[in-house]
């Protein structure tokens, strides 16, 4: 027993081992500030988070703080001070911390204030570096390996020290089917040439035109009050928890030097602009929407011109900085902001970017190639509920351009970073050619817009969703601003503004002057309809990607539509004289009798029964054919794919898997087709194709007479790997995958997979396999080899209700669908409302699309809060039961299996506690037993006893 104290002493090190680092639970808390108290908790405090509560006028920030304290009686929040210099200027919003113990209560008292306009969560972004390494060949950003960084979501938005070397298109995992930058000759004789003298920036400054008084806001990491290369640097502030104004990283000096360096090596745009450092990111590059709403209102109050953001990610459902950026805009604050570093996929423009007020700029290398890392179009606010808008406005150098280190010198860098730098110096420039006393009367965003939009080059080759208008020309915009008189460009409408109180209505009149190609109505079996309607994107919620082996871009976002991650088999099919129109609406608001086949390709919603009823009447009596490409969907995977935000303080989970294989079973059931919930990974070949089926799934019911093909894979899912471990690891069971039968007058062909026609990580492309699904759906058309008799079914394959996979009972899924609890309405494909709680809780009235700034509430419970019921039939299916004993229940945490959120978060202190119990009562035990033998021993062992 002498060892005794020893081992106790382990046991209690081990349990602070567990309680700090086994718990993921409780993430650690940046230190509290004056400017921002994090939203976290500290041990033996309550949980809190910050709110920014907006009001509907602006005022003082006492006059708020007064209204508040005196018409809430909850207890439990506390006002926040915001030290900065735009607190000697009226405000329109709080910043308040609350406990989350006295939030529902909160809420309700809030909202019930007249001069409250809604609630949000104070959201933190987290800027990465976009960095090359040639090791991994990794993008920072949210995720990495599966894993979630702290920190609100985002992309990689900034630069590149390290240019991507020869062959080198760009970051691995991607699809690289696009407009490639092609390093030519004299792209390296150009590499370090000033990239001012590209746009004929000389010839501006030999006409005294160098950006005088004109008043540039740079919201970035700030710059040195010293710095070299500036001449007129006017002001610089801090919206940070930190206490400094420098610059630490280079991100704010080098973007300043692009656009007014005066340095012979790097020389910047409009050398005489006023500078105005806007310091939003800390030195770990993390800052908070309450931050960026100060500093715009600052910049707002101060009178800025023009204002450069060079960050941005997917979520552009962040209410108060959404619409902070429209009130930027509207005070003639002409906003410059680069498109993003998520290229060369489609459907990955970052907001504000994304914004019709904002100059969206994109990304070239000196040969006019668009640059890989350059994000694309289109916008995707609008979807899946009609189409998005062309982003991005114009293209810029972004590749090699030269700008300021931190305290001297010059460097380097690529990116749209750097691309939006040279646009708002070549803005900046064209600024300074307008008399002061005209600017208001001439410039705003819209007429720059125009400007820069009607001189631009277009390029040979890109697409309108590579580069938008074309290559920024600098002197073709000056020659249209020279002359400037404002005007519609190209369209022409009648604009009615409702009256104010006492006002007569204002009409605004405009010619259309449009042409037009119109072509005659194309044959029923060259005609498909895309399925929109039922595709659901984060945001609003956590839909998972459809390739469970991607693990750093865990999140699908890019739209699903013919234009972003399917443009290329939107492509093919053009080219194969197909003609493809996008149903933003039920399957109730099409005439099937004008398609030839219906195109489901990987949809996340549910479905109206009156959409089954119908689509089951159009294939049997109208002759419509149906392809269908689903995707993975098991519910154990779904679970095992959840990560707890630091920042909401909540666990997100996926809604649903890569597809809602129930609700499309729902919505084949008429014709005994359903999918399994297997995941299946492997390479096969079919008709000299050979090709890759990535995390797809298995068809579990089809009707005899069928034609079904089937081919030995791994199951990847939580119960197949299981049975993977038992089987011979050269025996690989067969799984059917590929379908095809005829349905009364229609066709109906099924496939498991649908990531070889998204090109967003697209290992094979099965462009092939999809056109004769089509050949068959629309015409009859049947390969032999498709349809032999070695894989017709002599009878019907077919599943047990029981043993389909199951809807998750444990998530709210009408917070993110179209279907559970809305009204089936055909109207038009722009009805959706996009706004709601940043996402989190769409506000969905039928399908009637409301103007927003309507009151809203955010309770920040993460992309997919859990209410008590669900509004959806759900078949009701077995989890394993984790709750049977008390050593199945928490031990289990040892061995790696996952209890349920609340519980995790409950008993984090459990086993710990338990074990630290364990080593005390040890060390009582072996206590007790000394004095004992100290006793039976008597006075030969006094020196023992004096010792204790």
């Amino acid at each position: 027993m002498a060892s005794t104290p020893t081992t106790s002493i382990f046991f209690i090190f081990i349990a602070l081992f567990l309680y700090h680092f086994h718990f993921p639970s409780q993430p650690s808390s940046p230190d509290a500030s004056q400017t921002l108290p994090p939203n976290s908790t500290r041990h033996g405090t309550p949980s809190r988070r910050n709110y920014i509560v907006r009001f509907r006028h602006y005022k003082t920030a006492a006059d708020h703080r007064s209204y508040l304290e005196s018409n809430l009686r909850s207890r439990g929040w506390h006002w926040i001070h915001r030290h900065n210099p735009a607190s000697k200027f009226p405000t329109d919003f709080a910043l308040v911390s609350v406990e989350d113990s006295v939030m529902d209560g909160f809420t309700r008292e809030i909202q019930a204030l007249p001069l409250v306009k809604d609630v949000h969560v104070d959201m933190s972004y987290t800027r990465g570096l976009l960095h090359k390494d040639r090791t991994h060949k990794r993008k920072a950003g949210s995720f990495v390996d599966g894993k979630k960084r702290p920190g609100k979501i985002f992309t990689s938005m900034s630069f590149s020290e390290e240019p991507y070397g020869d062959g080198d298109d760009g970051p691995s995992g991607c699809s690289f089917t696009h407009n490639s930058s092609v390093k030519l000759g004299r792209q390296l004789f150009m590499q370090k040439s000033q990239v001012t003298s590209m746009f004929g920036a000389e010839d501006l400054w030999a006409k005294g035109y160098t950006g005088a008084k004109v008043k540039m806001a740079i919201f970035d990491t700030g710059i040195r009050a010293d710095h070299p290369h500036f001449r007129n640097i006017k002001e610089r502030t801090n919206w940070t928890n930190e206490d400094t104004l420098n610059d630490n990283l280079g991100h704010g000096t080098f973007v300043a030097g692009v656009i007014a360096g005066v340095d012979a090596e790097c020389l910047g745009f409009a050398p005489d602009t006023e500078i105005y450092a806007f310091r939003v990111f800390t030195d770990a590059q993390v800052s908070y929407t309450s931050w960026f709403l100060d500093a715009f209102n600052y910049a707002i109050a101060t009178n800025m011109d023009v204002l450069n953001l060079s960050i941005g990610g997917p979520d552009y459902l962040d209410l108060p900085f959404v619409e902070k950026i429209w009130e930027i805009t509207a005070n003639n604050i002409i906003m410059v902001s680069a498109i993003g570093n998520d290229g060369p996929l489609y459907g990955t423009l970052n907001n504000p970017a994304d914004q019709s007020d904002v100059i969206g700029v994109g990304g070239i290398d000196y040969s006019d190639h668009i640059a890989s890392f350059s994000s694309r179009g289109m916008s995707t606010w609008e979807l899946p509920h009609g189409y998005g808008r062309v982003k991005p406005d114009i293209v810029a150098y972004g590749r090699d351009i030269m700008g300021s280190k931190i305290s001297k010198g010059c460097k380097s860098l690529s990116g749209t970073s750097v691309a939006s730098p040279v646009v708002a110096g070549v803005v900046c420039l064209l600024v300074s050619i307008i008399p002061e006393s005209d600017r208001h009367d001439i410039l705003n965003p819209a007429s720059m817009k125009q400007a820069l939009v009607e001189g631009a080059a277009k390029l040979s080759g890109p697409n309108m969703f590579e580069q938008g208008a074309g290559r920024v020309d600098l002197l073709e915009s000056y020659g249209i601003l020279k002359s400037y008189k404002p005007r519609a460009s190209n369209v022409t409408l009648k604009v009615s503004s409702p009256p104010a109180q006492g006002e007569s209505p204002r009409t605004s009149i405009c010619v259309l002057q449009l042409k037009l190609k119109v072509v005659p109505t194309p044959p029923r079996s060259r005609r498909i309809l895309w399925d929109q309607f039922h595709s659901i994107k984060y945001p609003p919620g956590y839909i998972p990607r459809d390739s469970l082996d991607v693990r750093n871009d865990i999140l699908d976002w890019h739209g699903d539509h013919l234009h972003t991650n399917f443009h290329i088999m939107f492509n093919m099919l053009r080219d194969a004289d197909y003609y493809i129109e996008t149903l933003g609406s039920p399957l109730t608001c099409f005439d099937a009798r004008q398609y030839g086949t219906l195109l489901m390709v990987d949809l996340e919603d549910e479905y109206f029964p009156e959409e089954i009823e119908k689509l089951r009447d159009d294939v049997m009596y109208t002759g419509l054919g149906l392809a269908i490409f689903a995707e993975w969907y098991n519910v154990d995977t779904m679970v095992k794919m959840r990560f707890f935000d630091d920042n909401t303080r909540s666990w997100w989970t996926p809604v649903t898997g890569g597809s809602n294989i129930p609700a499309l079973n729902d919505l084949l059931a008429p014709f005994g087709i359903a999918f399994g919930d297997k995941i299946l990974n492997g390479d096969f070949s079919l008709l000299g194709e050979q090709s890759r089926y990535a995390s797809g799934t298995n068809i579990v019911r089809f009707p005899r007479g069928g034609h079904v093909h089937s081919f030995p894979f791994l199951d990847s899912s939580e119960s197949g790997a299981t049975q993977n471990v038992l089987l011979n690891s050269d025996t690989k069971p067969d799984s059917p995958i590929l379908g095809f039968t005829e349905m009364g007058k229609g066709r109906v062909a099924v496939y498991g997979d649908s990531n070889c026609l998204d090109s967003s990580h697209m290992v094979t492309n099965c462009y092939w396999l999809l056109k004769k699904m089509l050949d068959f759906t629309s015409t009859d058309t049947r390969d032999p080899v498709l349809f032999s008799n070695s894989v017709k079914l002599d009878t019907s394959l077919y599943e047990d209700d029981k043993q389909l996979p199951s809807r998750r009972t444990d998530v709210n899924f009408s917070t993110y669908s179209a279907v559970v609890g809305k009204d089936l309405i055909c109207r038009s494909d722009t009805r959706f409302e996009v706004w709601g709680t940043k996402g989190y809780s769409l506000q969905v009235q039928g399908r009637t699309k409301k103007l927003p700034g309507y009151p809203l509430i955010d309770l920040g419970r993460g992309l997919n809060s859990t209410l008590d019921t669900s509004t959806r039939s759900n078949r009701i299916f077995n989890t394993r039961n984790k709750v049977d004993s008390f050593g199945n229940t928490y031990l289990g945490l040892f061995y790696g299996d996952e209890l349920d959120a609340p519980k995790l978060v409950g008993i984090n202190w459990l086993v710990p506690a338990v074990v630290a119990a364990s080593g005390f009562l040890l060390l009582c035990f072996w206590r007790i037993r000394q004095k004992r033998r100290r006793r039976r021993k008597g006075s030969g062992s006094g020196r023992f006893s004096t010792l204790l």
